[in-house]
């Protein structure tokens, strides 16, 4: 059995991958910390199809030792501050908190306004994107995992197959998530409170999770830059996300093939024949939809419209760590779901 610590276990990502593993044949969650609920019950504060009978620990180093792979569903700063001793005692870790999600220390220090306590570690850490070409070996041997933002997940997924076709613009990206994407602790101050009817755009100019797509797509397509608009709905789960790329001689029906092609080998991602895209077909599962539409301007450029939707808990966060520990320990990408 795989011995499991999770780090930030009573958070939304926490929950959804605590609910997830207790279904995973080949593991055992054997520490669980949480700041706020440290000596309580699991079992008295959230309620699961199976009982847990676990307390929560503090977040120290010191009690995850004993584990083979660390989750962080922490805030941005806790994983790199606790890696470097984990790494040395042979404990591997899946970060899904942004720590080591972008590989230019400068430029992920200007982002999230504070020094890396371990920038010497970001070049031993694997994006965590299963479906990037060849990403799957890299993260079979990886120590650390960085596991993508949503937004990046939905975003990459939308573009992968055809960023080398991709001529010299910057390309449009709307992208919708549901209130868990702001986590437990949103203060209604901020934007709105859980259960309101509202929808509105925010950090229109300047959203952390721009470089992070920017820097995977720069690495296969230096040409591509992005203007990333981000909005947040009073639905309760999930990311949609609309994307919109000129193309020379677009025939969609090749652009189709090309897609099916890429993802041939990935059993989330599904390729949506002229249908767009819904939320409640993604809903509480670590699967993809990707749709694709030709759109003419009046001087007849074809635009191709490219609609995707995840659950932002779930294939954009804790089942997508979960897919990244399967590959790491040689299990089947779909265990445990």
């Amino acid at each position: 059995m795989i011995s499991i610590g999770i780090v930030g276990a009573s958070g939304y990502t926490g929950e959804e991958l605590i609910r997830l593993l207790l279904k995973h044949p080949e593991v055992s969650i054997d520490v669980l910390t949480s700041r706020t609920h440290a000596g309580k019950c699991v079992d008295d504060i959230y309620s699961f199809d199976k009982k847990l009978e676990k307390e929560f620990s503090e977040p120290i180093t010191d009690n995850l030792l004993s584990c083979d792979v660390v989750f962080f569903a922490s805030p941005n700063g806790v994983a790199m501050k606790m890696a470097e001793e984990l790494i040395k005692n042979d404990v591997r870790i899946i970060d899904i908190s942004a720590d080591f999600r972008i590989s230019d220390v400068d430029t992920w220090e200007e982002w999230y306004g504070q020094k890396h306590a371990c920038p010497e570690l970001i070049k031993e850490s694997v994006y965590g994107l299963p479906e990037i070409k060849n990403q799957r070996d890299k993260i079979a041997k990886a120590k650390i995992i960085a596991n993508p933002g949503c937004y990046p997940t939905a975003s990459l997924l939308s573009l992968l197959p055809i960023i080398n076709l991709i001529q010299k613009q910057r390309v449009i990206i709307n992208s919708t998530s549901g209130i868990s994407g702001a986590g437990r602790n949103l203060s209604p101050e901020k934007l709105f409170s859980a259960g309101a009817d509202n929808y509105q755009a925010y950090a229109v100019a300047k959203h952390r999770h721009y470089p992070e797509m920017l820097a995977q797509i720069n690495a296969i397509n230096k040409d591509i830059d992005l203007l990333f608009i981000p909005h947040l709905s009073s639905i309760d789960r999930g990311i949609y996300s609309t994307h919109y790329v000129t193309l020379p001689n677009l025939d969609l029906s090749q652009l189709y093939d090309l897609y099916n092609n890429y993802y041939q080998d990935s059993e989330f991602i599904r390729i949506l024949d002229q249908t767009y895209p819904k939320l409640s077909q993604v809903n509480k599962t670590n699967n993809c939809i990707i749709s694709l539409f030709e759109s003419s301007d009046k001087n007849e450029t074809s635009n191709l419209v490219i609609m995707c939707a995840i659950d932002n808990l779930i294939k954009g966060a804790s089942g997508q760590a979960i897919q990244n520990m399967n590959i790491m320990f040689n299990l089947k990408e779909t265990q445990g779901f």
